[in-house]
């Protein structure tokens, strides 16, 4: 019988396990190093799961489409539209412009 750190029993499979999963996350912080510190130093979320990690800038969460032009950012007779000045997307932290 073996026994873990913790002092619980545990038989030679989960044993071989642990150490299978404790090896597999060695290997992907090898090979994500790069790739996770410079996500790390722009200020992106990375979400790890197993074999897969996932980066995404939270700056998006920010940007939605336009509701008065449908994201189109035109309006009435094809001119641009007035909420969005034409872009069909709307940032909700950036100050408003000021139409010329």
């Amino acid at each position: 019988m073996h026994v873990s750190p913790a002092g619980i029993a545990t038989n030679l499979w989960a044993l071989l396990r642990e150490h299978a999963v404790a090896r597999h996350w060695e290997l992907s912080d090898a090979v994500f190093a790069e790739i996770d510190g410079f996500a790390w130093v722009q200020g992106w979320v990375i979400v790890r799961y197993r074999t897969r990690h996932t980066y995404r800038d939270p700056r998006f969460d920010r940007v939605v489409a336009c509701r008065t032009c449908g994201g189109e950012g035109k309006g009435e007779g094809g001119r641009s539209c007035r909420t969005c000045k034409g872009e069909g997307l709307l940032n909700f932290f950036e100050p408003a412009r000021k139409s010329a």
